[in-house]
């Protein structure tokens, strides 16, 4: 073969390691628009990125020359991370950490691989095609695992939450990770012997694998921290909630006696004056009167007071709210994990509605009803154009899935054409 192409094969299959290892951090996150695109684009410069890492092997001043590449390369990795992910710089640049970590790790272990080979008399021709595709597909099956393992493990709901000091860990260990690994390189190629080669790779190896699991753990206990920090202020939302049902409950009571004096006061006036102009300003008081009357029976006390509530919050937004409800298809769940459900799910709704600026858009659906022995629950809600609405008010719909789960019920989002929906079904217990 063409010395050219070889070398062209080999500067490839270098970039396209580098490149699967960052990718490999990718699949779990929230993506940018186009992303098989990006990634696509962002392969293009780590074929030069490749030229200027293998010249560096061959020069004096190697070490130097190949800690400048790596950098670059980390620097390259930060912002195609940026650009193809809905992470900020600190998550790109957590994230490119741990792509070029993983990618020294993983030519280690070929490394690894070829001289046990060899100890058995099996010389593996480097630069031939067959071996490079052999050693691609040892990159592809170790990034696979990554994938399903620690890839898939490190995010919090598809990023990375990453503060000051966590960032500095991560670069200090990094750093650590890439100069060992940059020492063993240059033993190996030193031409020392082998005994003197093992004496001082080993506990090299060793201080690598203790600078990436202790990076490991510090991303699981920051996330634990933070899943935790997140959970109980969850439940001290959820629990004011539960406890405002009964305010709620007393208010929409009181609203109800006031209304029913109200219309019984009106008629007593209708009655005592007959005029037609004073009949007409009865008309549009009794009409207000009755938006704040609590009309709509859905058999549970629980979703009268919800709706009741919330009807006069869209009254007030402008906003026309349509529902059709069977309560008592809900029976089975606690009152106050009933109010918090539909409050939660309606007041999603509603911040996401109230944002159109014209008026006449501004709808809400609920449907509530039995289906083969499910209760089911959906609620449509008109959205201005956007990011992802379901992110918009995440606390909401974190309480609303967490209660949703208390019953073993399953919760959907889906938003598409200027609307978004909440979808849930119970099994009736």
């Amino acid at each position: 073969m063409l010395p050219n192409l070889q070398q062209f094969l080999s500067l490839l299959v270098c970039g396209i390691q580098l490149w699967g290892a960052v990718l490999t951090y990718w699949l779990p996150l929230r993506h940018s628009p186009h992303f098989w695109q990006r990634a696509l684009l962002c392969l293009i410069p780590s074929i030069p990125l490749s030229t200027f890492l293998l010249w560096a092997d061959h020069t004096p001043f190697s070490l130097f020359l190949r800690a400048g590449a790596y950098i670059l390369f980390c620097m390259w990795m930060i912002f195609a991370s940026h650009s193809c992910t809905q992470l900020d710089w600190s998550g790109a640049n957590y994230c490119a950490i741990w792509g070029i970590l993983s990618a020294l790790t993983t030519f280690e272990l070929w490394q690894l691989l070829v001289w046990c080979l060899a100890q058995v008399n099996i010389f593996l021709p480097l630069d031939q095609p067959s071996a490079l595709l052999l050693q691609l597909l040892f990159f592809s099956a170790a990034y696979c695992l990554l994938r399903v393992t620690v890839a898939h493990s490190m995010p919090y709901e598809g990023s990375y939450h990453i503060g000051p000091r966590q960032q500095i860990s991560a670069i200090i260990l990094g750093g650590m990770f890439v100069l060992l690994f940059l020492t063993m390189q240059t033993v190996t190629n030193s031409g020392v012997s082998r005994e003197t080669s093992i004496f001082v790779v080993v506990p090299l190896a060793l201080c690598q694998l203790y600078c990436i699991t202790l990076l490991y753990l510090q991303t699981e206990l920051f996330k634990k921290a933070a899943m935790e920090k997140e959970m109980n202020s969850l439940n001290m939302l959820y629990e004011r909630q539960r406890q405002q049902y009964q305010v709620a409950k007393r208010n929409v009571q009181i609203i109800n006696r006031k209304c029913h004096e109200l219309k019984v006061q009106i008629a007593d006036l209708r009655r005592m004056a007959p005029n037609a102009a004073l009949q007409q300003s009865l008309n549009e008081a009794e009409a207000a009167a009755r938006q704040y009357d609590a009309s709509t029976q859905t058999g549970s006390e629980v979703l009268d007071v919800v709706l009741t509530e919330k009807s006069m919050l869209c009254e007030a937004h402008h906003i026309s709210i349509n529902n059709v409800a069977d309560g008592t298809c809900l029976h089975f769940m606690d009152p106050a994990d009933l109010y918090a459900l539909f409050a939660n799910a309606l007041d999603h709704a509603i911040e996401l509605t109230r944002k159109l600026p014209e008026p006449e858009k501004r709808m809400i659906d609920l449907l509530v009803c039995m289906r083969q022995g499910f209760a089911v629950l959906n609620i449509i809600s008109a959205v201005p154009d956007g990011p992802d609405p379901g992110r918009e008010t995440c606390d909401e719909l974190k309480i609303v899935k967490r209660i949703i789960q208390k019953y073993n019920g399953f919760l959907t989002t889906e938003s598409n054409g200027g609307f978004f929906a909440i979808k849930a079904v119970f099994p009736v217990q």
